[in-house]
């Protein structure tokens, strides 16, 4: 069980370099971090980390950002986590109104003694799936900019997902 969260813990962080490594090397690109608490309707409390970045001038002129998330959850019965690579654009009209999609990649396995709650659940050993997000939300003033949002997974996880958290 350990060998599988250390592995978890090292493709977050691969895929946090990848992702800094990619963002434009602009005096206007920006990168930040973020916190968040999730309840998902199918798998429900998760928390995540990720990194949001600014989409060099595009950000600016047009409201275009990016942001990448870990998302562990804790469902009962077995393990499930989930990496989402997502576009957001803000409304002009309404300061801290935004919608966004992306894409999803959910992984799940009954890495404990799942019993017969599990049966049937669709979860099984080593089951992955890719699919797309479609996402709204708004960002509260503040230094710390904290935030809801609200996402459907279409494939992959094939969720709804409420979300709060902090990007600094």
């Amino acid at each position: 069980m350990q060998v599988q969260a250390v592995r978890r813990v090292l493709a977050g962080a691969v895929l946090v370099a990848g992702l800094v490594g990619a963002v434009p090397a602009t005096a206007s690109a920006q990168v930040g971090f973020l916190v968040k608490a999730n309840f998902g309707d199918d798998v429900d409390f998760g928390v995540a980390g990720g990194v949001r970045f600014d989409l060099g001038p595009l950000t600016p002129a047009h409201g275009l950002r990016g942001e990448a998330t870990f998302d562990y959850f804790f469902p009962d019965g077995f393990d499930y986590w989930e990496i989402n690579g997502d576009l957001f654009l803000d409304i002009a009209t309404v300061p801290g109104l935004y919608v966004g999609s992306g894409l999803n990649y959910a992984k799940s396995s009954h890495g404990r003694d799942c019993g017969a709650p599990c049966e049937g659940s669709g979860y099984h050993d080593g089951n992955t799936d890719v699919g797309l997000n479609a996402i709204g939300g708004y960002t509260f003033p503040g230094l710390r900019a904290p935030f809801v949002q609200v996402k459907i997974e279409l494939g992959g996880g094939e969720q709804f997902v409420v979300s709060g958290g902090i990007r600094f």
